[in-house]
């Protein structure tokens, strides 16, 4: 499950690498500024480096986890659905001798 989880958050990854290098994105990114108030854009810029920094260090590990969680998620739940059903089908019924 792990190599299936690493392999998603890897995707995702570059997926979400390869969007913020287009084009229409570095033009909002450029452009931010203008939408912050002057007495506040010194620590907006400071606050923008700081989170780009925390994402490069800590994004796919965090990827990897929740990826992780969620598939162990989606196989706790079709187990579940799966007892379930063969629950209400009778397979867990002990049969009777008459």
């Amino acid at each position: 499950m792990s190599a299936l989880a690493d392999e998603m958050a890897r995707l995702l990854w570059w997926y979400l690498l390869w969007l913020m290098r287009r084009p229409w994105m570095k033009r909002i990114q450029r452009r931010w500024l203008g939408w912050v108030r002057e007495s506040r854009r010194q620590g907006a810029v400071k606050a923008v480096k700081s989170q780009n920094k925390l994402a490069r260090r800590w994004g796919y590990k965090t990827l990897r986890l929740v990826m992780n969680l969620l598939l162990a998620s989606v196989l706790v739940t079709v187990f579940y659905l799966l007892t379930l059903n063969l629950y209400e089908s009778g397979a867990f019924q002990v049969p009777v001798k008459g």
